[in-house]
C-alpha cells in the first residue's frame, strides 16, 4: 500500500502514543539482508518493460526492509505497519514524499516468484511501478515459509530516473521507438552515448553510411576514394559503400561525411542498397527533374517511404535519426 506526503515532525500527542511501540529496530541485532539486490533487479525487469525507470537501492530503506521481513515472518502473516516504517525514516532522517511496502510469501523463496507475484496483484503492481526513485528489499525464512517484502520509497529532491529502452533513456517518447529497438537487436547501433540515442539529431552522411556498412555487411574496401573523411570515424565505411558502388559522393573526390543526410539522398542511399524494381508511377510534385525522383518513386511504390504531405516528399529536408531507423527497418526487417 502507498503513502503519500512530505516527512513531518511527530507532534506530542503522536509521540506520547508511539513511546509504547518500539522506537528501535525490531531486532535488538540487526539482521543482515538477503536478497534485497535481487528484489530490486527483479522490480527493475517489470519497471523497464513497463517504460518505466529503474529505483536505486538504498541502504537505509534495505536495513528497514530487513526489519519488516523479520516482523512478517515472526508473525507469520502479510500485514502491513506504515506507522512502523514512517518512524523508521524518522529516525533515521529520511525525507520522503512518498512510499509503498509490497509483502508475499511462497514454498521456494524464488526472487522472480515473487515479482511474479507482486506483478500479477494490481494493487502491488502499481506500487512496483509506482513513481519512486529508491527501494529496498528482504527474504526471510520461518516455518517452511519464505516471506519476501519490498518498500519502494521517493525521496525529496531525488528526481524519478527516465525509462530505459534498449539501453537508452531518451526514446520513450519516440513514437519510433519500435524501429530503434530494431536497429539495436540487430547491431546496427549503439546510440551517440552510452546511455542516449538522440532521435531528434539529424543523420550525418557519414553515419549513414556506417549504418548502410552493418545494416548489408559489406566487406573491406581496398581503396580509399574519397579525399575528405580521413578523421572521420565513419571513414572506413565510407569506403565500403564507394566500392560496394552505392555512393559517389557530394563531389569529385569528396564525400561531405559532416554533411546532414537529406530525404532525398536517404532514398538513392537505399534504392541502390536494394535494387528495386522501375516504377512508371510519379508519386510527388516537389522531386520533379531532380536526380533523386526515379530512387523515390521506387522506394514509394515498395511502400518504404511515404511523403510529407500526400502530394509532396519535401527531399531536402534532413532526415533524424528516429527517421532513419524506421527508413531501415522498412527496408531491410523481417
Amino acid at each position: 500500500m502507498p503513502r503519500s506526503f512530505l516527512r513531518r515532525p511527530i507532534s506530542l500527542a503522536a509521540a506520547a502514543l508511539v513511546a509504547v511501540a518500539a522506537l528501535v529496530p525490531v531486532s535488538a541485532t540487526p539482521v543482515a539482508a538477503t536478497g534485497g539486490a535481487e528484489l530490486v533487479d527483479v522490480a527493475n525487469g517489470y519497471r523497464a518493460d513497463a517504460g518505466k525507470g529503474p529505483v536505486s537501492v538504498h541502504s537505509v530503506i534495505n536495513q528497514i526492509a530487513v526489519e519488516r521481513g523479520e516482523q512478517v515472518a515472526d508473525e507469520g502473516s502479510l500485514v502491513h505497519d506504515f506507522d512502523y516504517i514512517m518512524r523508521r525514516f524518522d529516525q533515521e532522517n529520511i525525507c520522503w514524499q512518498g512510499f509503498g511496502e509490497i509483502l508475499a510469501y511462497n514454498g521456494s523463496g524464488d526472487y522472480a516468484r515473487f515479482g511474479e507475484q507482486w506483478y500479477n496483484s494490481s494493487t502491488h503492481r502499481s506500487i512496483m511501478l509506482g513513481d519512486y526513485t529508491h527501494a529496498g528489499g528482504h527474504r526471510a525464512q520461518a516455518d517452511g515459509r519464505y516471506y519476501g517484502v519490498m518498500i519502494f520509497v521517493k525521496l525529496c529532491g531525488a528526481s524519478v530516473p527516465p525509462p530505459t529502452i534498449a539501453g537508452f533513456t531518451d526514446i520513450a517518447g519516440s513514437s519510433f521507438t519500435e524501429h530503434i529497438v530494431w536497429l539495436v537487436n540487430e547491431g546496427i547501433t549503439s546510440g551517440c552515448t552510452s546511455t542516449r540515442y538522440c532521435p531528434t539529431d539529424a543523420v550525418s552522411r557519414g553515419e549513414m553510411a556506417t549504418f548502410v556498412k552493418r545494416v548489408l555487411g559489406l566487406p573491406i574496401a581496398a581503396y580509399d576514394y574519397f579525399g575528405d573523411d580521413g578523421g572521420s570515424s565513419h571513414q572506413d565505411s565510407i569506403n565500403r559503400m564507394a566500392e560496394a558502388t552505392l555512393t559517389a559522393g557530394c563531389a569529385t573526390g569528396r564525400y561531405c561525411p559532416g554533411g546532414s543526410l537529406t530525404r532525398a539522398q536517404m532514398a538513392s542511399f537505399l534504392d541502390r542498397s536494394l535494387d528495386l524494381p522501375t516504377t512508371n508511377r510519379d508519386y510527388f510534385s516537389d522531386d520533379d527533374g531532380t536526380t533523386h525522383e526515379a530512387a523515390i518513386n521506387r522506394l514509394a511504390a515498395a511502400g518504404l517511404v511515404s511523403g510529407c504531405t500526400e502530394s509532396r516528399f519535401c527531399g531536402r529536408y534532413a532526415v533524424s535519426r528516429e527517421q532513419m531507423a524506421a527508413f531501415l527497418h522498412r527496408a531491410f526487417g523481417d
